[in-house]
């Protein structure tokens, strides 16, 4: 999915990488409004998500940040990665001039592959309930969010994720975002909301600096429950480090 500014030049390029069982689609809001401001902005189906089709067999996490990596358009000024899409662009920091991470989790939990099962399968096994539950649990959310984050489950290509989620991916993300070496936005629910950043919080925040590290009462998916203070937070850090880049 791609957005252009509507007249002139563009102000830069944006990337824009989903969390696990979303797709491409999440941003339906936030790839259009990046247009109108100015950037060039591409909007990625991870392996295995959306329309990108399935995992391989044996699939591998490397193999999935391999695959993304070669969608990446060839200049890249921002990176943008919500959950583990965050953790991807960490892995592909190389590719761009600066990053953003949306909730970046500092692990998946033990349970991972099972509690995805059971999500991915009530979502299955009635649709009309999963929709209901997200617009009990996301009142902020707009409808559209909630067909997409359904459809993303539905869509899902459960059994090679599984298979991904099932391995040993855990990663040391203050040592990625060190290791990144990029200027780096992070936007995160506060502590006590339960969002995915927890243990490294404080790691993270120190490695950005304080002016870089957000906080926003909008849960796990700011992008969807809290889309324009999330535009102007990416918009203005964009502007700031971006600014004079030829």
């Amino acid at each position: 999915m791609t957005w252009q500014p509507p007249d002139g030049p563009a102000r830069g390029s944006v990337v824009l990488l989903h969390g696990v069982t979303a797709q491409a689609a999440t941003w339906w809001r936030i790839g259009p409004a990046l247009g109108s401001l100015g950037w060039q902005t591409t909007a990625i189906d991870l392996p295995g998500h959306g329309l990108a089709g399935p995992l391989g067999k044996q699939p591998r996490f490397e193999e999935l940040v391999e695959d993304v990596g070669r969608q990446l358009p060839a200049r890249v000024d921002l990176l943008v990665g919500h959950s583990l899409g965050a953790i991807v662009a960490l892995l592909l920091a190389e590719h761009a001039a600066a990053v953003v991470l949306e909730d970046p989790p500092d692990g998946l939990g033990d349970d991972r592959d099972i509690r995805l099962g059971h999500e991915v399968g009530a979502a299955r096994s009635d649709p009309d309930w999963a929709r209901a539950q997200l617009r009990q649990h996301n009142p902020d959310w707009a409808e559209q969010d909630v067909t997409h984050a359904v459809d993303g489950l539905l869509r899902v290509d459960l059994p090679g994720l599984v298979a991904v989620l099932a391995r040993d991916i855990g990663w040391d993300l203050p040592a990625l975002v060190a290791q990144a070496g990029r200027p780096t936005l992070v936007l995160a629910p506060p502590p006590e909301s339960g969002g995915a950043l927890a243990t490294d919080r404080a790691a993270v925040r120190e490695l950005v600096g304080p002016d870089r590290f957000v906080e926003v009462d909008g849960g796990h998916c700011m992008h969807r429950s809290r889309p324009q203070w999330w535009l102007d937070r990416v918009d203005a850090f964009a502007e700031a480090v971006l600014s004079g880049r030829a």
